[in-house]
């Protein structure tokens, strides 16, 4: 599968458009074009529910801080009803929570914070990982799993070893990506992104094991920073793994190291 092919036939915003209704539960539609492993792929999911909740919030002053997605069951292709909730509007922030149903099903639950950017003391102790520009790095022509069709979207050029699936001897994987259609970066996109990347358990695996994601929670940083370039370095670490479950940490940067964002992640270990 190419990397640098043209992808599926609707571009990023209409796979994760939402459809609101005064008097009715909101609609969405998943794609048999980008769903594998038996469902919807979980940054999908997270970036339609974050264009639901942004759209119930209804303030473009107010950009989001945080997203916890729960996916309570595979999302198989056909439509979704959406059943945002604005819980509060205060003086600078809003809260608002999302049910995604089918058939009167549950299917993945979500909650938000955003905020106003006011002045305040700052810090950012850690820095962004050393490593080869986007430019100097090579696509990654192969997906290792055919079946992850959400890498449809992204163009994938590792930044650093160890590749997914080569027997490594660190669970992380550096990564740089981008959409491969011409839409600047916003918090979507950063949705789609902080879980387009395979798990980051597949640096230290030689062969192909399920690994679901069963809830997934973001925090934004610096979304502005993302501006002037459509590439972003994704950094993710399997700090844990045990049980049938692990614990995934994942950052965002930009080429001029900028922390876009950080995300923490569940997933179910089905085999192996």
């Amino acid at each position: 599968m190419s990397a640098t092919a043209t992808g599926p036939g609707r571009d990023f915003d209409e796979h994760t458009a939402v459809h609101d209704d005064a008097i009715d539960a909101w609609r969405a539609e998943i794609g048999a074009e980008l769903s594998g492993f038996g469902g919807a792929h979980g940054g999908y999911v997270t970036a339609i529910a974050l264009r639901a909740l942004t759209q119930i919030v209804a303030d473009h002053r107010r950009t989001p801080r945080s997203l916890t997605v729960h996916l309570l069951a595979a999302i198989t292709p056909g439509p979704l009803e959406l059943h945002p909730r604005l819980d509060r509007a205060g003086s600078t922030m809003s809260s608002a929570s999302l049910r995604i149903e089918r058939e009167e099903a549950t299917l993945a639950t979500a909650l938000a914070s955003f905020g106003q950017a006011r002045s305040s003391l700052e810090h950012a102790p850690a820095g962004m990982p050393d490593v080869p520009a986007p430019e100097d790095c090579r696509a990654l022509i192969e997906k290792p799993v055919e079946q992850a069709r959400a890498g449809l979207l992204v163009e994938h050029r590792p930044a650093a070893p160890p590749l997914p699936l080569s027997g490594g001897e660190r669970a992380e994987l550096l990564v740089w990506m981008r959409l491969l259609e011409e839409r600047p970066i916003d918090a979507l996109s950063a949705c789609m992104l902080a879980d387009a990347a395979p798990p980051a358990l597949y640096g230290r695996l030689e062969r192909y094991v399920a690994m679901p994601s069963t809830d997934i929670t973001i925090h934004f940083a610096d979304l502005h920073a993302a501006r002037h370039s459509p590439w972003l370095l994704g950094v993710f670490r399997t700090r844990h793994a045990g049980d049938g479950y692990a614990t995934e940490d994942g950052e965002l940067w930009t080429p001029d190291k900028h922390l876009l964002l950080r995300a923490r992640q569940q997933r179910r270990i089905l085999s192996g």
